[in-house]
């Protein structure tokens, strides 16, 4: 369990460390939205064709995709900055719960090395909230973790 948890963060710190080098990058920058655009539709097509499971692909996906969307809408000032919240919620749900501590440090980092911070101290707070989130999310896996253990016990 513990090496997929370990497995599945280093996935994530890549796919956000290549989402950084996207959008640190002033000529694909503005291709933030297209490229969100045909992650989604590349998503779609290919559960509709394989019909299998892609929990990890989903999960990638909506992280570069998030992270994508609240970088090219604003970093901290963006209307859509509440949906790294759920970010994490989904990480712990769909993936380990583990994730969620290494999901938060590397949207902290994404943030900090994404020059959105700026001088403004509301940002920093916004910032430090993902810290304050992160047992509320890790928790909500754990549970939903032994739920679903105990259901597969009963059957």
């Amino acid at each position: 369990m513990l090496r997929t948890a370990t497995v599945h963060s280093l996935i994530l710190l890549a796919a956000l460390f290549l989402t950084l080098l996207w959008v640190n990058n002033p000529l694909l920058a503005d291709y933030s939205l297209q490229l969100t655009a045909a992650l989604v539709i590349f998503m779609v097509l290919s559960h509709k064709i394989f019909k299998t499971s892609f929990i990890l692909t989903e999960s990638i996906i909506s992280a570069i995709s998030v992270v994508l969307i609240v970088s090219a809408t604003g970093g901290f000032s963006s209307p859509f900055f509440f949906l790294n919240y759920f970010l994490l919620f989904e990480l712990s749900l769909l993936l380990e719960q583990e994730i969620t501590v290494s999901a938060t440090l590397a949207l902290m980092v994404f943030y900090l090395y994404s020059h959105q911070l700026g001088s403004n101290m509301n940002n920093l707070v916004i910032l430090i909230s993902f810290i304050f989130m992160t047992p509320l999310a890790y928790l909500t896996g754990n549970i939903y973790q032994r739920l679903k253990f105990q259901k597969k016990i009963e059957i």
